[in-house]
């Protein structure tokens, strides 16, 4: 079963399934649905006793590394649970970059500003300053979506033609990206100065992830298959990642300024995903999988990278059910670090702290420190409808977005950002 957070947050980023689609989803109606849902469940767990409880619980990550199945490719050396211990306070996971910063402890809310009046709206991403945040509203029923780019407390609007337009990444330069469909088919859009252009190389697909100094990487679309790709700048063709063979496919989410791209690849659709570097366009390297509970995990979906960590969530099947579990990787050590709880995350920063989901209810920012969670406008926990969507290197700026009216009459999803000290 999905958590309520993941039936929302499946309507910006389908991040588990195989080439991008138009959502085509009615918000409104799809969060009333997850509503239902959350109220039966609650009622079937409490008629057998918590037995679907338990099997919703997190399990312990057991982080020891573990060689991939697949022979004759690259492998990121793994290390054992005993060597994975996270930078103490103040350090930094690369001594060439300035000192970690103090992890915050509070966090207040607040309700974004959004052009025209539209109510409805949500945010997509953010860069990793804090200074930018990405979103969109919702005018109409008509899939055409306005999006926005907050600068500190000034929103813009900006017009990409087609359909179910949405932006994934912004730079600190404030330089954005994203796709917007012609019909049912993806392109990648690159935004400037309020302007969005078409990427170049690509008939079809998408830009997930934006480097500082320019690096675009996403995914090209033909026929059903996504194959990854990379623009070394928004003006540049798109050039193809290399795959492990002819039957592989996937999209690329994440891209370093020193050319280090990580994606998540699958030999075939049926396969499951498995997380890969390249580093510097060289070949694919496949991520050893974690282990969950003293049992390999089923597959390793990361979600982002930035400072040399890759944060994402590894799944495992148990029956009927799909276990989610947080993990972050450390590209240097090559090496998965354990964090001090659990969380089913949804975006990453360059230390290696994840924002998500706190037991299917609340939303939250867990750094190394602990767990800190993230209030509703009326300054409670556990309001239903909340999710975290990006969060800054310094875990001081978190965009999301909150349900101000939780009824399963009616939905006012609203762009928010929490400040954290």
């Amino acid at each position: 079963m999905k958590s309520d957070e993941e039936d929302f947050a499946g309507l910006l980023r389908e991040l588990d399934d195989g080439p991008a689609r138009p959502a085509r989803v009615d918000l409104a109606t799809a969060i009333r649905e997850a509503r239902r849902r959350r109220r039966n469940r609650r009622t079937l767990t409490a008629s057998v006793a918590g037995v679907a409880t338990l099997a919703l619980t997190a399990v312990p990550l057991a982080v020891r590394a573990e060689r991939s199945p697949d022979p004759g490719l690259a492998m990121t050396p793994g290390a054992s649970a005993s060597a994975n211990l996270p930078p103490s306070a103040g350090e930094s996971a690369d001594p060439s970059r300035p000192p970690a910063p103090a992890a915050p402890s509070n966090c207040n809310v607040e309700v974004l500003p959004v052009p025209n009046g539209y109510r409805k709206s949500l945010v997509t991403g953010g860069d990793p300053t804090g200074r930018y945040l990405l979103g969109r509203s919702y005018p109409t029923r008509k899939y055409t979506y306005p999006v926005i780019i907050w600068d500190g407390d000034r929103a813009t609007e900006v017009r990409i033609p087609g359909n179910d337009q949405r932006l994934s990444d912004i730079n600190p330069s404030g330089v954005a990206v994203g796709v917007a469909y012609t019909g049912d088919q993806p392109q990648p859009y690159v935004v400037r100065s309020g302007k969005a252009t078409r990427l170049p190389g690509v008939t079809a697909g998408e830009a997930t992830a934006i480097s500082d100094d320019g690096r675009i990487v996403g995914a090209r679309q033909v026929g059903e298959r996504q194959l990854p790709v990379l623009w070394s700048g928004p003006d540049q063709p798109a050039v193809d990642l290399p795959l492990p063979g002819p039957t592989w496919q996937g999209i690329a989410i994440g891209v370093d300024s020193d050319g280090t791209v990580v994606g998540r690849i699958q030999n075939g659709s049926a396969r499951e995903f498995q997380a890969v570097v390249w580093r510097s366009g060289g070949k694919p390297e496949l991520l050893p999988p974690p282990r969950m509970a003293g049992v390999t995990a089923t597959g390793f979906i990361p979600t982002s990278f930035r400072n040399g960590w890759i944060t994402g969530k590894a799944f495992r099947d148990k029956g009927r059910e799909r276990q989610l579990h947080a993990v972050r990787y450390h590209l240097a050590r090559g090496e998965y670090v354990p964090m001090p709880a659990e969380i089913i995350t949804y975006d990453g920063n360059g230390q290696g702290w994840m924002v998500g989901s706190i037991d299917h209810i609340d939303v939250g920012l867990l750094t190394d420190a602990g767990l800190v969670p993230l209030p509703d406008l009326d300054g409670r926990t556990g309001h239903y409808g909340a999710i975290a969507t990006s969060v800054s290197d310094d875990g001081r700026v978190i965009g999301g977005q909150l349900d101000t009216k939780p009824n399963l009459q009616d939905v006012e999803m609203r762009a928010v950002r929490w400040r954290c000290h």
